[in-house]
């Protein structure tokens, strides 16, 4: 019988909590002793979190007593741990891409394909219907979120900085912005340098003045964030590339992805109509154009799922087996973790077997790259006290899968999860630690499930996903460039790596993000006239933070888009 793998693990002093497909399962750290589940069918919550689908994004609080998640559903819930009750369940705009606390525990964000960053209170009011028509939000949004920034195309990743002063955000067209945390609207630096989307970045707590960023490119980059200027880059595709077991088949496009993704108008917040994507779409396919992800309706799940959607009107669908599948790098994850010898980066990338790391310091070179091999695509890592590394992997996974969906018949030797340390700089496995909770996820934590229901989990949708190509109707007749090339795609806008990070912005892409910043500024700055008795220090604290960084002022330091 076919079983769910863990899709993630958050593991706490006391609980630990499992995401298993659709399901959440809370474990007692110590024992492996399943607390609370929603698998069970006397859960209040059974049937609904199996109509939602799979959970895409998971986040808990340092006390480990709420969680937040998120679905293809677009419902953002928030759980007490303790007895896994649902306290709220809000409807997002779009398909969210990822979610996080901040650290009162206060305030919920997430982003979504829209490349939106939305912040809520953790007690929901539900809004009147006048509120839900606020046109001053830079798309409807049904549980009214407050906009924190805009990006012009998806968000892969964000964080906020150690101090929640600021938010850095990352996205599908090679962008990290810097920009104030809650007054988004404020852009303190951009990092700019990627050829190729940007997937994943990481702030070292033990260095908070550095970024280290992955994507698809074949390095790693370290930044001094504040400045915008790389540090250090890391080429690891030569390291990579042996592990990476899952390939994907170049996917294709009906219609532009700028089309998809571009802003609709303000007052205009509703579904984009169809008829608009297709006229477009044979136009920009022939100029080398294509289409992200994304696709608004209850068609969209099984669009991504599939990774190769079907052609637009016209357009001869080519056979799937003509279509030879290929290596790309996705970096997943970043992470570092103190050991006896310091501090090491931890990263891993989508459909690789093995999990990597590095020292971390300004000069290491590839060949200090560590890593340990499964022999199963890892899935996902997190880290439990003591410096524990806890990899989560797709045990059932076969080679002559190629990609996923192949033979996943069972084997009580292959295990969803292993634990491993870093000593004297190498990756060591450890069965002793967290023993009774890693056999309690390899055996009783694991859930039955169907085919259909494990291809919906698109545990490496991100490798069709994310690529972008220059053109979708020469590239299957062209000779494929070497994995990690910078392909130009029709929305490339790194011009050069040369002197600060530097790159120009396309002007649709320019002019997409200031109206997105004149919406942002006025829905801000109704806010900040509603609390004017308290009081505004924005300002002040603007000057003080670029002072900081420069003995002398200029205007060139913090850039500040207010709809110019």
């Amino acid at each position: 019988m076919s079983v769910y793998p863990h899709s993630r693990i958050l593991i706490g002093p006391s609980k630990t909590i499992a995401i298993t497909g659709p399901h959440i399962q809370v474990l007692e750290t110590s024992t492996g002793t399943i607390l609370h589940t929603t698998s069970n069918e006397q859960h209040e919550q059974h049937a609904g979190v199996k109509k939602s689908g799979p959970v895409l994004c998971a986040a808990v609080v340092r006390e480990f007593r709420y969680l937040l998640t998120s679905g293809e559903d677009k419902l953002l819930k928030l759980w007490e741990v303790e007895g896994l009750k649902l306290l709220s369940e809000r409807e997002l705009p779009k398909r969210p891409t990822s979610v996080a606390f901040t650290a009162d525990a206060q305030t919920l964000l997430v982003s979504d394909k829209f490349g939106d960053v939305f912040r809520y209170p953790f007690t929901y009011v539900p809004l009147t219907t006048k509120q839900k028509k606020d046109a001053l939000s830079s798309h409807e949004n049904p549980s009214g979120g407050q906009l924190v920034l805009g990006h012009a195309s998806p968000l892969n990743a964000f964080l906020l900085t150690h101090d929640e002063k600021y938010i850095v955000t990352a996205d599908r067209d090679e962008h990290i912005r810097v920009s104030w945390y809650p007054k988004g609207y404020n852009i303190e630096m951009y990092c700019l340098g990627h050829h190729k989307f940007v997937s994943a970045i990481h702030i070292p707590s033990t260095d908070p003045t550095s970024l280290i960023s992955g994507g698809g490119d074949p390095m790693l980059k370290i930044w001094d964030w504040m400045k915008g200027t790389v540090k250090h880059e890391l080429p690891i595709l030569e390291t990579v590339e042996p592990f990476i077991a899952v390939r994907a088949v170049r996917r294709r496009r009906g219609r532009s992805e700028e089309d998809e993704e571009e802003a609709p108008e303000e007052g205009a917040r509703g579904r984009r109509r169809k008829g608009r994507g297709k006229g477009k779409g044979k136009k920009n396919e022939e100029q080398g154009g294509e289409e992200e992800a994304e696709e608004e309706g209850e068609g969209e799940g099984e669009q991504e799922n599939t990774g190769t959607p079907a052609p637009s009107e016209g357009q001869a669908q080519e056979p799937e087996e003509q279509r030879k599948p290929e290596k790309v790098l996705v970096v997943r994850r970043i992470e570092s973790v103190e050991s006896n010898t310091g501090t090491h980066v931890l990263f891993s990338a989508v459909g690789t077997t093995a999990l990597f790391s590095f020292p971390y310091k300004l000069d290491v070179s590839p060949s200090e790259i560590r890593h340990f091999d499964f022999k199963k695509p890892v899935i996902d890592f997190s880290l439990a006290q003591d410096n524990t590394i806890v990899v989560t992997l797709d045990g059932r996974w076969r080679p002559s899968e190629g990609s996923e969906g192949g033979d996943s018949s069972p084997s009580s030797e292959e295990s969803m999860v292993k634990v491993l340390r870093i000593v004297d700089g190498n990756f060591v496995e450890d069965a002793t630690v967290l023993q009774p909770l890693v056999s309690s996820l390899n055996s009783s934590a694991l859930l039955p499930a169907i085919p259909e229901e494990l291809k919906k989990l698109d545990l490496y949708g991100d490798l069709t996903a994310m690529p972008k190509y220059s053109s979708d109707a020469s590239s299957e007749q062209a000779e494929p460039l070497p994995i990690g090339a910078p392909q130009l795609s029709a929305s490339e806008t790194v011009k050069s790596t040369k002197g600060k990070g530097k790159a120009e912005l396309s002007k649709k892409e320019l002019g997409r993000i200031k109206n997105k910043q004149k919406v942002l500024e006025k829905a801000q700055e109704k806010v900040r006239k509603a609390s004017e008795p308290a009081g505004s220090e924005e300002p002040e604290a603007k000057r003080a933070r670029s002072e900081a960084t420069s003995e002398h002022e200029s205007k060139d330091d913090d850039v500040v888009m207010a709809g110019a």
